[in-house]
């Protein structure tokens, strides 16, 4: 096993051993991670990464388990014996099959933000055996989908948490990922730009929602005008970026309140308020309650000693 922080965007991974009595579930999770690469990075996975699982780009891997791995911002390549070399861009998911040789890395010039999970089991043959999802057809243009990026993050949270059946949690939420990402890819169509941009900018704010000027670098970025971004940005949200921004801010806190031991000024810290009053501020007014008293109502519903009529961020 092996892990470092998501918080702030940072790179984070964690490998399980198999246990043979999690089979009858039909998938069960071997690793899964985050691994962002600035512009320059040519070399995933790193070195610290166990045996197997690291690689040269010259050399390529053979797996023993399927993967998924799921490109959210930058530009790379994938390569296989099964479909050649192929571009990849945001929004581009690849599956990876046990046996085939393949290898994959972001562009210099880009860099890119990967999320990525292995498993195996009988679920994952299945779907081979009926064709779903092929070697040939590997990479899946799925588009970028906040939704799937929440389902990431939920097997990582899993994984960090260690809640009990974590382990079945992150392997429903890896065939949830495989069902997203199969189905959109059959329907994705040609997006208009703009909203290409606002996709863009609700997955980076998904990605890491203690960062705001996100959304002004996407401006920058597409040269696109601020006036019609924000306009359909509220089209497709109902919100403005700030306010859709403080609403995942305000969720991810639920989160971390209930799933993690951080204190309230590390977890106002590791989401970007300005202090801990301001997080306690504004988390009270969206909520109703203060952050150490949502804690403690959360764990005494957990411990069995509380009510039940609480409903989270």
């Amino acid at each position: 096993m092996a892990k470092s922080s998501t918080s702030g965007g940072r790179e984070y991974y964690r490998y399980l051993p198999v246990n043979p009595g999690d089979h009858c579930w039909g998938v069960s999770v071997t690793g899964a991670g985050y691994q962002p690469a600035a512009p320059g990075f040519d070399l995933l996975p790193p070195r610290r990464h166990p045996p197997g699982h690291f690689y040269e780009w010259d050399a390529g891997r053979v797996l023993s388990e399927y993967g998924v791995v799921y490109v959210t911002h930058g530009e790379g390549e994938f390569d296989s014996h099964a479909t050649g070399l192929v571009d990849l861009r945001a929004g581009d998911a690849v599956i990876l099959f046990p046996g085939i040789w393949h290898r994959y890395r972001p562009r210099k010039q880009t860099g890119w933000g990967i999320h990525w999970v292995h498993f195996q089991g009988d679920s994952p043959d299945r779907l081979l055996g009926s064709g779903v999802i092929r070697p040939d057809r590997a990479v899946l243009r799925a588009g970028l989908d906040p939704s799937t990026v929440r389902s990431f993050r939920d097997v990582l949270d899993a994984l960090q948490a260690e809640p009990a059946g974590f382990v079945q949690i992150a392997g429903a939420k890896t065939l949830e990922i495989i069902a997203r990402l199969a189905g959109a890819a059959s329907a994705v169509r040609a997006m208009p730009r703009l909203q290409e941009v606002v996709s863009r900018a609700r997955l980076r704010l998904e990605e890491n929602p203690g960062r705001l000027p996100v959304v002004e670098e996407l401006i920058n970025e597409f040269d696109v005008s601020r006036t019609h971004f924000f306009r359909l940005f509220k089209e497709q949200t109902g919100q403005s970026p700030y306010k859709y921004h403080l609403e995942l801010k305000i969720r991810r806190a639920g989160e971390m309140l209930r799933d993690s031991n951080l204190t309230v000024k590390q977890i106002s810290i590791a989401l970007g308020f300005r202090n801990p009053y301001h997080f306690s501020r504004l988390f009270r007014a969206k909520t109703g309650a203060s952050p150490r008293d949502y804690r403690h109502h959360w764990r005494a519903i957990s411990s069995g000693d509380g009510p039940t009529g609480f409903s989270p961020p």
